[in-house]
């Protein structure tokens, strides 16, 4: 005998299934949704990065003349004496030396200036780092060997790389410090980690430096060396504005 077909089980089967399908679109409306939402959050930071990174590089103060005549001026040393027929391991320690000095003459009064906004009595405490730095040019002037004043350089970077490491551990304090007495009398809301940008510029600069002593040649660490350091500047200060605080910069 033939079956009937149950017409009331045909229909719940049909109901059944629009809601299944009602709840699968309402599903996938919703990791829709989620997956936009997701991909317009990575949108907006990376539209924010890359305004970061603009007005970073916009704000980076330009390669004035009081810049560039320094770098000049050793290199023109460096080209007349060796030109000259001068001994070049000789020369290469008077050039050195010389910029020494130069960094030594340009820096001290900004860092006496700098320093007595902090302390009544700066005289005092930049009399023994100006004397050490004489006599370590002094020092140099008579051994006279480039492998010598090369590794002065890599000491330098350590000393300040060191400093820069214990400096860290009071780097809030000591930036609110310096930053509130510089230019303006309202602290920044989140401090400027200077110390760790100076440690991370003093470590590249002891690397580089190290590969320019393993090349063995005197004129290529010369030219590499000056290229590197107007390239560091930039790079820099480029890093610095990079990581101030939203805001702060167009306080200064």
């Amino acid at each position: 005998m033939p079956v009937t077909p149950d017409i009331g089980d045909g229909d719940w089967v049909a109901q059944s299934g629009k809601e299944a399908g009602a709840q699968q679109t309402a599903r996938s409306g919703t990791v829709g949704r989620k997956i936009a939402a997701i991909l317009c959050d990575i949108m907006r930071m990376a539209q924010q990065f890359l305004s970061r990174i603009s007005s970073s590089a916009a704000s980076v103060p330009p390669m004035r003349f009081d810049v560039l005549w320094p770098f000049a001026v050793i290199l023109a040393m460096w080209v007349a004496l060796t030109s000259g027929g001068f001994d070049q391991k000789s020369v290469f320690v008077l050039v050195v030396v010389s910029a020494e000095a130069l960094i030594l003459w340009r820096n001290l009064p900004r860092a006496a200036r700098d320093l007595g906004r902090v302390s009544s009595n700066h005289a005092d405490r930049l009399v023994w780092p100006v004397l050490a730095i004489l006599g370590l040019i002094a020092l140099q002037l008579l051994v006279l060997n480039p492998i010598f004043t090369q590794r002065l350089v890599s000491a330098g970077c350590v000393f300040v790389l060191v400093v820069m490491l214990f400096g860290v551990r009071r780097e809030q304090q000591i930036m609110g410090v310096v930053m509130q007495s510089v230019r303006s009398a309202k602290p920044l809301s989140s401090p400027v980690p200077l110390m760790r940008v100076n440690a991370i510029f003093a470590t590249a600069l002891l690397i580089f430096n190290e590969l320019l002593i393993s090349s063995g040649s005197l004129v290529v660490w010369m030219t590499a060396m000056v290229i590197v350091l107007l390239a560091m500047r930039s790079v820099y200060w480029f890093v610095v504005f990079l990581v101030t605080p939203d805001g702060e910069t167009q306080d200064d």
